[in-house]
């Protein structure tokens, strides 16, 4: 791909799948839930997940419901604590060392790189922070005097939700050299929208 002209060069980046080998969420899950928690909350969720699989049940009230079943009444505070150490940590261990060579291609060309994902802001924001991603449009949770509510803030990051956050940032998408990376049906707006869209791209295999 060339470098762009006059126009402001800008990459979006899809998380899940794109950047990273699995599902970074439910990694995250795994990590911050107590187990007996983390397996009632699936167990009573189970119907909705299942519906989710069968295009029966929106995919938004599905994660809402799922994440609720999780984090209802969590402390923010502490919440971002552990979110913040487990994105240094572990959440490395799941990133496509060919997708972070991308990241860092863009960044030496002095392109602006944003994250564009479902995946939850908790996590994303230290971790991209850490990689000099300044610009993060992810899910966000709802926050009510200090604790999580279950619900979801803003709605899920995923589709033409992906494309609007994009342009309350950016402004006009035509007015800038959009590169944009994903992997999925909830990439399809953003990569339509893209001058330079780019379809699972780090895959191995």
């Amino acid at each position: 791909m060339d470098d762009p002209g006059e126009r402001t060069a800008i990459a979006a980046f899809d998380f899940d799948g794109t950047i990273t080998r699995r599902d970074s969420t439910i990694a995250f899950c795994a990590a911050m839930v107590r187990p007996a928690r983390l397996a009632s909350g699936l167990l009573l969720r189970a119907p909705g997940l299942v519906g989710l699989g069968l295009g029966l049940v929106p995919r938004e009230r599905a994660k809402e419901a799922l994440l609720g079943a999780f984090f209802h009444g969590v402390e923010e505070r502490e919440l971002r604590r552990r979110a913040a150490v487990w994105a240094l940590r572990e959440l490395p261990r799941l990133v496509q060392p060919a997708a972070l060579a991308r990241i860092q291609w863009h960044q030496s060309r002095g392109h602006r790189v944003v994250l564009a994902s479902a995946s939850l802001e908790l996590f994303l924001e230290p971790w991209a922070r850490a990689v000099g991603i300044l610009d993060v449009l992810a899910t966000r949770l709802e926050v009510r005097d200090g604790r999580l509510t279950g619900r979801l803030d803003g709605g899920n990051c995923y589709g033409q939700v992906k494309v609007d956050r994009l342009r309350d940032l950016l402004g006009d998408l035509a007015c800038v050299e959009l590169y944009a990376y994903g992997d999925s049906r909830g990439d399809r707006e953003m990569l339509a929208a893209a001058q330079h869209p780019v379809y699972r791209p780090f895959r191995s295999g």
